[in-house]
């Protein structure tokens, strides 16, 4: 009778020793694996982590300066700097971060940080007091912006011959007048200038009823309500000239 309570007893160590390994397993998420714990994280290493996402563990990236940090509920993953694609925590509001190289900031959609804006101004795309600061004073035509609601969002194109204002129908920029003068477009106290002592006729421009003389000083433009450049008259003698604000066609 004692050998088999003996060989009972090791049958159901067996047991108990299987259950305990399984939890074991259970409590190391791997990426793909199920959980239940929706926008909660654990560090990996020191710069990665595993979140829980949609009841499912996703890989994180811990890719700003003090990356990922702590144990278990208290780990802390710093995604202040992140690549476009990264896993993020889709649970918080309005989660900012700037791309590594500090060109575009990224906002997070559906679980993955996707391109708010480009960030091409000098001051680029910067982090300070857990805020993202993205300079985008200087954007090329077709860069994703943010159109303020009241207040049209103007820039230099980076080759300095267009002002871009930011569309908010597309949240792109297009242009908004083209700058063929010497001084092309510039920035002073947050104001967009355009030199537009030159044009063409065909482009972009704004204000109305502006005046301005064709590269070759042949011809008087005007900008028509189409927010074109088009002729309005003939320089036949000396050509158009500009002085001060005022254009001249003899």
């Amino acid at each position: 009778m004692a050998r088999v309570w003996q060989r009972l007893a090791v049958a159901v160590f067996s047991v108990f020793l299987l259950v305990a390994l399984s939890q074991c397993k259970m409590g190391k998420p791997t990426p793909g694996s199920a959980c239940v714990s929706n926008g909660k994280f654990q560090c990996v290493d020191p710069t990665s982590a595993l979140l829980c996402q949609s009841g499912k563990t996703v890989a994180m990236p811990c890719r700003g300066p003090n990356g990922c940090q702590g144990l278990g509920a208290a780990s802390t993953c710093d995604d202040d700097l992140a690549m476009e694609g990264d896993a993020c925590q889709q649970t918080l509001n309005e989660n900012y971060a700037c791309q590594v190289d500090h060109t575009k900031e990224l906002i997070c959609k559906d679980g993955k940080f996707a391109v708010a804006r480009t960030c091409k101004g000098p001051k680029k795309c910067s982090v300070a007091l857990n805020e993202i600061n993205c300079d985008d004073s200087q954007a090329d035509i077709g860069d994703t912006c943010v159109a303020e609601p009241g207040d049209a969002n103007y820039a230099c194109s980076t080759d300095k011959k267009f002002e871009v204002v930011c569309e908010a129908a597309s949240s792109k920029f297009v242009v908004s007048n083209t700058c063929r003068g010497s001084k092309g477009c510039w920035i002073t106290d947050n104001t967009v200038h355009c030199d537009q002592t030159m044009a063409r006729e065909g482009d972009q421009c704004r204000p109305v009823d502006n005046f301005s003389c064709s590269e070759d000083a042949k011809q008087e433009l005007k900008c028509t309500a189409q927010f074109k450049w088009v002729k309005h008259r003939d320089c036949k003698h000396d050509g158009c000239k500009i002085k001060g604000s005022d254009v001249y066609c003899d």
